[in-house]
């Protein structure tokens, strides 16, 4: 069975000097222009392609990578709009569709959007922007730890609202942001807690903490060596200077400095930190 919207594991059937025919199942064959065929490869063979319809509706393979398949949860940019919909730039020659009643309020041309990518009951491949009907706000099968995709959406007045691996809503709290973020931006995100009522609560930090504080150590002494001794980054400074200059949170760079000062290897001071 082949799935429209998704990379699929086709078998050549035959090499043509045009391209390569690969076996579809109840699509017939689907056509490989020769430019997309690894050299590698014969008849027999199989390779994966993303299956999906172009302009006239007929189904076609490609080694290309969208940047979404159904599914998925991601951000788009509109390059153009009509009477019924919004068409995104995915990476394929044919654009994807989000119809007009699929959007939460009218798109713009050169904007951006997260919207989710479906087939309708027509077969179709399109977007919609509103998430609620794809994105849930409980969860199941998801580990306090977990490592996870996550797309930055909306701010509330609690922290930002994250899609979880496309799935489920999650809320990384402002108090666990030591980074900008922007919207739409995917990134790396870690459960923080599965909550009573089933919601999640995320962190960017995972569980190798105390990797982290070694090599961190590591690099406050060499700057600190480097510099004369002082570095103006100490247990006061801001997260978003702490992350510039050491690329970690607060959290981290605090815990470190207290090793650090514990073992004698540097004072903290009102203005900075210093080799001892």
């Amino acid at each position: 069975m082949v799935n429209i919207g998704q990379y699929n594991y086709l078998k050549i059937q035959r090499k043509t000097g045009r391209g390569t025919f690969l076996a579809a199942g109840s699509l017939g064959e689907l056509f490989l222009p020769k430019g997309q065929t690894p050299d590698f490869c014969e008849a027999g063979d199989k390779i994966e392609v993303f299956v999906y319809y172009n302009s006239d509706n007929e189904a076609i393979a490609t080694t290309k990578k969208p940047r979404a398949a159904v599914g998925d949860v991601t951000c788009l940019e509109v390059v153009s709009t009509n009477q019924v919909g919004a068409f995104l730039d995915w990476g394929l020659p044919k654009d994807l569709f989000v119809p007009f009643g699929q959007q939460i309020t009218p798109m713009q041309t050169g904007e951006r959007y997260i919207v989710a990518v479906y087939q309708d009951n027509t077969g179709r491949i399109a977007a919609s922007s509103k998430l609620n009907r794809f994105v849930k706000a409980e969860t199941r099968g998801l580990k306090n730890g977990q490592k996870v995709k996550a797309v930055v959406g909306e701010k509330s007045d609690l922290g930002y609202k994250l899609i979880v691996n496309s799935k489920y809503w999650g809320m990384l709290h402002f108090n666990d942001v030591f980074k900008p973020l922007k919207y739409g931006q995917t990134l790396t995100a870690y459960v923080k807690n599965l909550r009573a009522d089933s919601r999640i609560d995320m962190t960017l930090e995972g569980d190798d903490f105390q990797t982290r504080e070694t090599s961190l150590q590591q690099k406050i002494m060499k700057l600190l060596k480097e510099n004369d001794g002082f570095c103006p980054v100490n247990d006061k400074t801001s997260p978003e200077i702490i992350y510039k200059t050491f690329g970690v949170s607060k959290k981290v760079y605090k815990s470190t400095l207290g090793k650090l000062y514990k073992a004698r290897q540097i004072s903290i001071d009102k203005d900075g930190i210093r080799l001892i």
